[in-house]
């Protein structure tokens, strides 16, 4: 009883926290012009985790935190010069223009009508804790001082986002090597493997299947792994028919495809559709996607469920 009263005030003072960086950021509007924008927490090789957004589809934050390294903001916050050291705007010169021809551009910001953009890393003593993104519709919206402003505000930024708890272990830590052997053994992880080494992705998290039992996996470029056992609380009650539906379903398949790929009757599919729902408390099929996605409720298959299509799928 004890432990459940500290549960829901940690509960509480995390939503407060949420609600403060929230507050802080439509607050920076008038100085940094964005239509969106995204603070996440980072660890060292880990899951990013939201903590805020705004502005952003579902679908687009989540390939913003996917697929944009942590490396690939540090780099360009070390290429420009020493009056301004944050990441040049996205759609211009130099860097911009291989920013502006990645897919994360073309097949997610573009389609939402960004033109514009800022990432930056946060740190707090001295080590990155986590990023922010912002875009703009319009273009050339963060050169001069909306740089600077975001230059001055970086270091309250990366002070809070360290207040959030999340795991700064190393990429190691926490893993089961023996797991771990036996899904590099397994042919259909190794298959999922090499589609993601080829994939935009820099980071996943989903469920794999060993030996009857379900792990966490998460996966790094370029193919490194490790497998966590899974707290049943994280599942949602869900079963192993029902994963296998949702998965398909993140990968945007329609009820008849679904059916296809799982050898089930279209019947049988809308039923486990309903079931998945109401344990995820999904109010329609894409917010099912959404908070699959999110909690990395799904287990990819090179067959029933490519994880290319889930890229695709779940930014649909």
């Amino acid at each position: 009883m004890e432990r459940d009263r500290v549960d829901r005030v940690d509960r509480v003072d995390l939503d407060k926290l949420r609600i403060d960086l929230a507050t802080s950021l439509h607050l920076l509007r008038p100085l940094i012009p964005y239509d969106a924008a995204q603070i996440l927490r980072i660890g060292h090789g880990l899951k990013p985790e939201e903590l805020c957004r705004m502005g952003y589809s579902a679908n687009t934050a989540w390939a913003l935190a996917h697929m944009f390294p942590v490396e690939d903001a540090r780099r360009f916050t070390y290429e420009v010069s020493d009056d301004a050291p944050l990441p040049p705007t996205i759609s211009t010169s130099g860097v911009g223009g291989d920013f502006t021809s990645s897919r994360l551009f073309r097949e997610h910001l573009a389609k939402e009508g960004f033109e514009e953009g800022m990432s930056l890393v946060l740190y707090h003593d001295k080590g990155p804790v986590g990023m922010a993104h912002f875009s703009s519709r319009t273009a050339r919206a963060f050169e001069g001082a909306p740089r600077q402003a975001a230059l001055a505000v970086s270091g309250l930024f990366g002070s809070v986002v360290a207040m959030f708890p999340g795991s700064d272990e190393p990429w190691r830590g926490g893993g089961r090597p023996d797991t771990e052997q036996r899904l590099l053994a397994d042919p259909d992880f190794a298959r999922h493997l090499r589609d993601f080494c080829r994939s935009p992705l820099a980071f996943i998290g989903h469920l794999w299947e060993v030996d009857g039992s379900f792990v966490i996996v998460d996966v790094a470029q370029p193919g490194r792994i490790v497998a966590r056992p899974v707290d049943p609380a994280t599942m949602r009650g869900l079963t192993r028919q029902e994963l296998q539906v949702l998965s398909a379903l993140c990968c945007g398949a329609a009820d008849a495809e679904i059916a296809s790929r799982l050898h089930l009757s279209r019947r049988t599919v809308q039923s486990y559709l309903g079931s998945l729902r109401q344990k995820l408390g999904a109010a329609s099929r894409l917010e099912a996607v959404v908070i699959a996605l999110g909690a990395g409720l799904y287990v990819p298959h090179p067959d029933r469920a490519p994880l290319g299509q889930i890229i695709r799928g779940g930014s649909g």
